[in-house]
C-alpha cells in the first residue's frame, strides 16, 4: 500500500514556472509529498544512502563498501549524461519516497538533468545531495550554478578544483581522494613474478582523434590549440588553472562555454596521450609492455590486449615485476586509481611524483616514484634487480591503504561531513 501511495504522490510532480525573472523552473512539490519527505536526516546510527548508479566503477565500489558496513542502501540506474528515460525517472522518484534516504550520492553529476530540476527538487525536499567529481568538473558543470543549493555538497579528487566548485555555488566542497576497493584488490605480494614490467591503460589515440575532429571544423581554433602544445603550455599546472592559462588571451576571450569545454577536453585527452606515449617510448628498450587498446601497436614494439578491470587486473598487478604509472593531465596534484589498486592487490608500483602522495603515504618508505623519464628508466632497472625492495615497499603501502585508504574510509568521511552539517 505504501509503495502505491508513494509513487502516486511522486507522480503528481509537475514543472512549476519561475515567478520572477532570472529564476529557474522547479518541480512543484505537493503538500502530501512534502509531508512524506519531512523526516529528520542522519540521526540514526546507520545512514541511509541512495546511489544514482551509472557506469562508473566508483558507484560499484561505494555500493560494496556500504553493504560491508551494514548501511541501509538503495541504488537506482541512471544515465551518465544526456536525458534519462521515463522508467529511470520513475525509479528515482519512487526510491526517494519509499526509501527516504539520509543523502543521495552521485559520481560526476550522473543522473542529473541539464537544467538542474532534480537538484532543486532534492533541495526543496531537504535531502542532502553529494556529487563526487573524479574528472575535471569544469567540463561537466561548464560554469553552471543551477546544481547548487544549501543541500548540495561537492567532493573532488583533485584539490585544484575546489575553489571552482565553491564558485559554482555548492554549499561545501571537500577534497576526497580515490581509494581501493578491497573486495576486488586485496592480496599480499607474490613470491615470484611471471610478467615483464608493464603499463595497463588506454593509449588515448582514438579518444584524442575524436576530440581533434571537432576542432578540425574550426581551423583557427585548432591552430591556437596546436600552438599551445608546441609552446609547452599544456601542463598539469596550467590545466588546473583552465583554458585561459593554456591558450593565448585573445583566443580564450572569444570562446563560449561549449567551445571552452571542447578545448579543455582536447587538452586533457591529447595531453594525457602524449604523456603516456612518452613514458611508453622511454621504457620500450627495457622490454616494458603496454596493455590496452590496439593503437599501442603503432607506438611501441611491446604491447598486448586489454585487461579486465575486476576479473583480471588484480592478479596481473601481483604477477607483474614492476607496474608503471603516469598521471593524467587533469590531475595537477592528486593520484590516480593505480596508486591504490596496485599495492592493495600485492603489486609493486613505480609512479610519477605527485604532490598529494605526501598527504597519503610515507613517500620515503611506501612509494617508489620518478621525476622524469631518465629517472624512470634508472629506477626501473634498480627495482627489477632488487625484488626484496619491491616487496618491502608494497607491503608497507598495502598496510597503509588497508588502514586509511579504502572506500569504506571514504564513505565514513562522507558520513561525518554530512552529519556535521545536516544531522537532525
Amino acid at each position: 500500500m505504501l509503495c502505491r501511495m508513494a509513487w502516486r504522490t511522486a507522480a503528481t510532480l509537475s514543472t512549476q514556472q519561475p515567478s520572477s525573472p532570472g529564476a529557474l523552473p522547479r518541480l512543484e512539490v505537493s503538500p502530501r509529498l512534502r509531508a512524506l519527505m519531512s523526516y529528520r536526516k542522519l540521526t540514526a546510527a546507520v545512514p541511509r544512502m541512495l546511489v544514482l548508479e551509472s557506469r562508473y566503477w566508483l558507484d560499484t565500489a561505494c555500493i560494496r563498501a556500504a553493504r560491508a558496513m551494514g548501511w541501509d542502501l538503495r541504488h537506482v540506474p541512471v544515465h551518465m549524461q544526456g536525458k534519462m528515460p521515463r522508467d529511470q525517472v520513475e525509479g528515482l522518484l519512487t526510491a526517494l519516497v519509499e526509501f527516504r534516504p539520509d543523502f543521495i550520492l552521485s559520481i560526476n553529476l550522473s543522473g542529473m538533468d541539464e537544467s538542474g530540476l532534480f537538484a532543486r527538487l532534492f533541495a526543496d525536499l531537504r535531502v542532502p545531495y553529494v556529487t563526487w567529481f573524479v574528472d575535471d568538473p569544469r567540463t561537466i558543470l561548464m560554469g553552471r550554478t543551477h546544481y547548487a543549493s544549501e543541500y548540495a555538497v561537492a567532493l573532488t579528487w583533485e584539490r585544484a578544483y575546489r575553489a571552482y566548485l565553491l564558485d559554482c555555488g555548492f554549499a561545501e566542497a571537500h577534497v576526497m581522494p580515490l581509494a581501493a576497493d578491497t573486495a576486488v584488490f586485496n592480496a599480499p605480494p607474490a613470491a615470484h613474478w611471471e610478467d615483464a614490467p608493464a603499463f595497463v591503460g588506454n593509449s588515448m589515440v582514438d579518444f584524442a582523434e575524436r576530440e581533434w575532429g571537432w576542432l578540425r571544423e574550426r581551423p583557427e581554433l585548432e591552430r591556437a590549440v596546436l600552438r599551445a602544445f608546441e609552446a609547452g603550455r599544456v601542463t598539469r599546472d596550467r590545466f588546473a588553472r583552465g583554458v585561459d592559462a593554456m591558450l593565448a588571451p585573445d583566443v580564450a576571450a572569444t570562446l563560449d562555454a561549449e567551445a571552452r569545454r571542447h578545448v579543455e577536453m582536447v587538452c586533457f585527452i591529447e595531453g594525457t596521450r602524449r604523456l603516456r606515449e612518452a613514458m611508453a617510448r622511454a621504457v620500450a628498450p627495457e622490454g616494458a609492455v603496454m596493455r590496452g587498446d590496439d593503437a599501442w601497436a603503432t607506438l611501441v614494439p611491446h604491447h598486448g590486449p586489454p585487461i579486465h578491470y575486476t576479473g583480471e587486473l588484480p592478479r596481473f598487478y601481483r604477477d607483474c615485476a614492476v607496474n608503471l604509472n603516469t598521471t593524467s593531465i587533469q590531475m595537477a596534484t592528486t593520484v590516480n586509481q593505480r596508486v591504490f589498486d596496485c599495492p592493495a592487490a600485492g603489486g609493486f608500483l613505480l609512479t610519477d611524483h605527485q604532490d598529494a602522495l605526501a598527504d597519503l603515504f610515507d613517500v620515503e618508505k611506501e612509494v617508489a616514484t620518478y621525476q622524469d623519464h631518465e629517472e624512470l628508466v634508472s629506477r626501473l632497472r634498480f627495482y627489477r634487480a632488487h625484488p626484496a625492495e619491491r616487496v618491502a615497499i608494497t607491503e608497507r603501502a598495502r598496510k597503509r591503504i588497508l588502514c586509511e585508504h579504502t572506500y569504506t574510509h571514504r564513505l565514513k568521511r562522507i558520513e561525518a561531513l554530512l552529519r556535521a552539517r545536516y544531522a537532525g
